[in-house]
């Protein structure tokens, strides 16, 4: 078990890297601070904010089942939980930033994510299959998300300490903004987590470039006791001594602690 001097090492995990879980490329992010190298494509973030902003406002927009509520954006930043415990008491924090909250007129309040990506077939296949697969692989990630919003830091200290401004008034201003964040996004309770797939449906105009995108809201199963059990497997990994072996068709992880020094696995 990973430690330093006598207190146990709190992990910090974002939700979304629980969606694809690769233990040795974990291990080596959160014990040695060796990440994989990612280009972030411009073009597709300004498409997840476009998504973001359409859907917000009347819950129903994303699926007229829904009961009442409004989609709001959780300020596109990342946020810290509390300290929290997994099933064996050990501690760790969440990190991270969802796509969207519906707070619900009954008080309690949804948590929605969406997926670029396909949810049916064009020429009329079943595609029921592999759009529960997907549903399957996204549902510690909405767990996370829940997690998180229903336990944020509000110490001040702690704020302060993980600010990005470095002048004290700027520092203090920070966490007065932070914290009013917080009370417009906090989550009490969690009625609802749900997906929404989006995908290009058809070119509309040969000329230019508009294209009609379709979507589907996919609900998923509520169960914050299974992903307990996930995080508490997880840190299992992550406080092994044992170094994991490498992840079948993971391109990013296939090296070993050689002496204190990392080397291609052969």
């Amino acid at each position: 078990m990973i430690n330093y001097g006598d207190e146990m090492k709190t992990y910090v995990i974002s939700p979304s890297e629980l969606s694809y879980i690769c233990n040795r490329c974990a291990y080596l992010g959160k014990n040695y601070k060796l990440y994989p190298h990612r280009i972030a494509a411009g073009v597709t973030q300004t498409l997840d904010g476009m998504e973001k902003d359409y859907f917000l406002g009347d819950a129903k927009k994303i699926d007229k089942s829904l009961k009442n509520g409004e989609v709001i954006d959780p300020f596109n930043i990342s946020f810290f939980s509390k300290v929290l415990e997994d099933n064996k008491k050990r501690p760790f924090r969440l990190k991270g930033k969802g796509d969207a909250i519906i707070k619900f007129k009954d008080g309690s309040c949804g948590i929605i994510d969406y997926k670029t990506s396909k949810f049916k077939e064009k020429n009329g296949k079943d595609y029921k299959k592999e759009l529960g697969k997907k549903v399957l692989e996204y549902t510690p990630q909405l767990h996370g998300y829940s997690m998180l919003y229903s336990n944020l830091e509000t110490d001040e200290r702690f704020l302060a300490e993980n600010s990005r401004a470095t002048k004290p008034d700027s520092i203090k201003q920070s966490v007065s903004n932070t914290l009013s964040k917080i009370k417009t996004i906090a989550v009490k309770k969690t009625s609802l987590l749900g997906l929404v797939f989006i995908y290009p449906e058809k070119l509309l105009n040969e000329k230019n470039i508009i294209i009609d995108f379709s979507y589907k809201f996919e609900p998923v199963d509520y169960d914050i006791e299974t992903f307990k059990g996930l995080i508490t497997e997880y840190l299992d990994m992550l406080h092994n001594p044992k170094f994991p072996k490498a992840t079948k068709d993971c391109g990013n992880c296939s090296y070993l602690i050689d002496g204190g020094k990392l080397i291609n696995e052969k």
